[in-house]
């Protein structure tokens, strides 16, 4: 039976990291300039420039997400459950995944200021997890990966040992005796 393989193409992965980077940076720039760019002094009593750009960037970054996400879960995130490989990194990750869709939709299509007042610090916090988690979830991949080729190649030098044993006394039983003459 062939396993099949968990870990991403690095084409993949490219696509994994890039759109996921710009959607944090993005998201980490929205941030920054609706905190601490905002003001009365150097943009008037307007926000800064740089949040309807930042929101323009982060909306467009999360569309790519989705559509990267949609690639994940019918291979990786399948065969990875299947083979009970990294379930809790992994179950974080789309749980998390999950809570940023759900409160972006929030915040864009159920305005209202109360619900934004506790949709948005929980969208942004949970944007700042995210990274961490995806990071540990890589790691606790490669992490077994290496763990799985280091008792592979156990596994094979104890098997050539046993061999040569096994080979050393075929050979010594094969070995013509004392020769008379």
């Amino acid at each position: 039976m062939r396993r099949e393989r968990v870990r991403l193409s690095r084409r993949h992965r490219t696509w994994v990291y890039a759109s996921f980077g710009v959607l944090f940076a993005s998201g980490l720039s929205w941030l920054v300039a609706q905190s601490w760019l905002a003001g009365g002094e150097a943009f008037g009593e307007s926000a800064s420039p740089l949040v309807p750009w930042s929101m323009k960037v982060h909306g467009a970054a999360a569309m790519l997400v989705l559509v990267v996400l949609g690639t994940l879960l019918p291979g990786h995130v399948r065969r990875a459950w299947n083979a009970r490989k990294s379930r809790g990194t992994g179950a974080g990750v789309l749980g998390l995944n999950g809570l940023l869709v759900a409160s972006g939709y929030a915040l864009y299509y159920a305005g209202g200021e109360q619900s934004r007042a506790v949709m948005s610090p929980l969208h942004w916090i949970a944007g700042l997890v995210l990274p961490a988690l995806l990071a540990w979830h890589v790691w606790e991949g490669q992490r077994q990966r290496a763990e799985k080729s280091r008792w592979r190649r156990h596994r094979k030098h104890a098997r050539s040992g046993a061999e040569a044993q096994r080979r050393g006394k075929d050979d010594a039983a094969r070995a013509p005796g004392p020769q008379l003459h």
